[in-house]
């Protein structure tokens, strides 16, 4: 378990939509999120959003991109795998960690802090929230004492020396974030990595709902997709006393876990905004002041069952969102590698999956940054109705601080069928 200082209040970086059935639906297209979004980051109300502001920015820049239906991140994994490279890192890039992701600046008078850090120790025993991390350094690479001796200090990682070209090395980190992730995540690296370093971040999560749907009550129903047209899918529902958002581009709704401390937050647009208007307003103003303002009342939920993978390289998003510099070759590394040539951030990959049932949610995620040498390279009290049977975001964040563990998209569950 990572043993780390808090970052400040927290935000739960959820990106989330719902709406009310009244009126006809918009177009929602990537074209018109590229034309929304600039390669700004929105201005976040406080420090504590920056977190969950870069969450739903590169949720945006994902969807944008067209890289798949379904999208599933978790800003916690990359954010804890992007502190380690932060750990190690000057200049620049350093500069450009800080103010995009959310870490606090470096300086001589304050320790670093990062985002989620003592999540994992404050949860009740019924949650299941596990944190590994690890660095597989080459056997030809030695790393500069100062850096092992902080990156052990703040994210206690397994630290290798191996051969990392090798078929047994790609395996021996693929069996690695197996076992930290239950074994929802195996093929993680898919080619023998290359030297000096590999930094991998695993995140584990598995909660039953407090007040679970009952299979007796799922029922068959049509899920009306952006393209494609309508799909049928198994929808789960209940009637319930929850906290609740309604506003004029969406309705939203609480689904805590058992046992308190974390919770799901689902996001439904209405029917004239979309996808895209909702993503937009969540990322210009504060996450936490948003789910702040949710409040109790009585309703229905309708929610189909879906399990969801993706996998991707997250070097375009975040290059589009002003990380740029650990991506080209510079000293900014000189703090992590006994070492005088320069280093870059080759590949950031990021894998995950989550199910969501009658029972509860189970999720996981890995994140892999690999690091090469520049030699080797060129409040409503009315009764509410949610049927979630068109697109939709959701998210599970930590209920008291709103730190964004997991959240994503689902656009087409002909393709998550459990």
């Amino acid at each position: 378990m990572i043993n780390l200082l808090r970052f400040p209040a927290l935000l739960g970086g959820l990106v989330l939509s719902f709406g009310i059935n009244s009126c006809p639906a918009a177009p929602d297209s990537a074209e018109g999120l590229r034309r929304a979004q600039s390669s700004r980051l929105p201005q976040a109300e406080t420090d504590a959003d920056r977190t969950n502001v870069f969450g739903i920015s590169l949720l945006v820049k994902l969807m944008a991109a067209g890289s798949g239906e379904n999208i599933v991140i978790s800003p916690l994994s990359l954010e804890l795998a992007l502190g380690m490279v932060y750990t190690g890192c000057s200049g620049t890039g350093a500069d450009e960690l800080s103010r995009i992701v959310g870490f606090s600046p470096k300086t001589d008078s304050q320790e670093v802090l990062f985002p989620g850090a003592k999540l994992s120790s404050a949860l009740p025993p019924t949650v299941t929230l596990k944190i590994a991390n690890s660095l597989w350094c080459d056997q030809s690479a030695r790393l500069q004492p100062a850096f092992e001796a902080k990156v052990k200090a703040l994210f206690d990682p397994q630290v290798k020396s191996v051969d990392l070209e090798t078929a047994d090395t790609m395996r021996a980190i693929n069996d690695w974030v197996a076992k930290a992730t239950e074994n929802r995540i195996t093929d993680l690296i898919r080619q023998p990595p290359k030297p000096p370093l590999v930094l991998v971040d695993a995140v584990y999560f598995k909660g039953a709902w407090e007040y679970p749907f009952s299979a007796t009550q799922d029922s068959p129903a049509q899920f009306n997709r952006e393209r494609r047209g309508s799909c049928q899918v198994t929808m789960m529902k209940r009637s319930l006393s929850a906290l609740y958002l309604e506003t004029d581009d969406f309705q939203a709704v609480k689904l805590p876990y058992s046992g308190g401390g974390l919770e799901m937050v689902l996001v439904l647009p209405a029917k004239a905004a979309g996808l895209s208007t909702v993503l937009q307003s969540l990322s210009k103003g504060s996450w936490k002041q948003t789910i702040d303002k949710f409040s109790e009342a009585s309703g229905t939920i309708s929610l189909p069952r879906f399990k969801a993978t993706f996998r991707d390289s997250l070097v375009s998003p975040l290059t589009q969102l002003g990380i740029r510099a650990i991506f080209e070759p510079s000293k900014d590394f000189a703090p992590m590698f006994e070492d005088t040539r320069k280093f870059y951030v080759s590949n950031i990959i990021q894998q995950t999956y989550l199910r969501v049932d009658e029972n509860g949610s189970e999720a996981a995620a890995a994140t892999e940054v690999q690091i090469e040498a520049s030699a080797m390279r060129a409040p409503i009290k009315k009764p509410f109705n949610l049927v979630f049977d068109r697109p939709f975001l959701f998210a599970i964040i930590d209920g008291q601080s709103g730190q964004l563990i997991f959240t994503g998209v689902l656009r087409d569950p002909e393709q998550a069928k459990l």
